[in-house]
């Protein structure tokens, strides 16, 4: 993949995350990274192509990082850790998360990013619900609602606490975060 691409991948991602999709234009990139607005087109036709491009990136990341813990043969506590660390350096970035930042605009976003936006959504709650059903089957975890609302639960609520910690000032987010362990406990 081109040095170019990636960059204006990188940038727009960075973009919708900090302004979010529908603030941002072709012409803060090519500001950005120095270079013409026709090269962006090159690399993608339109905004909803990078749109696109960016979810199924992160889609791919996300992938990338259960196969890692997998094959480095994480527990449960580990797995649920290095997620909600996604989460803990994006606050200390002051940036949301790709779905926090997409659902304000989702009935503005063309079709395909809204079906890739979804197939992310849907990936990261299957993954947490095994993971929570895992986890209680064994013991790890402990809590009364079924797996998969636990993992709604979960999942909401770190996308949420993003979104409140742009608005709400020093935010003690390591004691949000330990919540979220702490519910699980057995």
């Amino acid at each position: 993949m081109s040095v170019t691409r990636e960059k204006i991948l990188e940038l727009g991602e960075n973009l919708i995350r900090t302004r979010g999709y529908n603030a941002f234009s072709y012409q803060d990139i090519s500001t950005e990274l120095g270079i013409k607005n026709a090269a962006i087109h090159y690399y993608f036709p339109s905004k909803e192509n990078l749109g696109t491009s960016i979810v199924r990136t992160n889609i791919q990341r996300f992938e990338e990082m259960v196969d890692n813990m997998h094959s480095r043969h994480f527990d449960e506590w580990q797995q649920l850790e290095s997620f909600v660390k996604i989460y803990v350096r994006s606050h200390r970035e002051q940036k949301k998360c790709l779905v926090g930042s997409l659902g304000p605009d989702y009935r503005t976003l063309n079709e395909t990013t809204q079906v890739e936006l979804k197939r992310m959504i849907e990936r990261i709650l299957k993954w947490l619900t095994d993971l929570l059903e895992q986890g209680k089957a064994r013991k790890v975890f402990a809590f009364p609602d079924d797996p998969a609302s636990k993992a709604l639960s979960i999942f909401s609520s770190l996308v949420a606490s993003l979104q409140l910690s742009g608005i709400v000032d020093k935010m003690d987010y390591k004691s949000f975060s330990q919540s979220i362990y702490d519910d699980l406990k057995p």
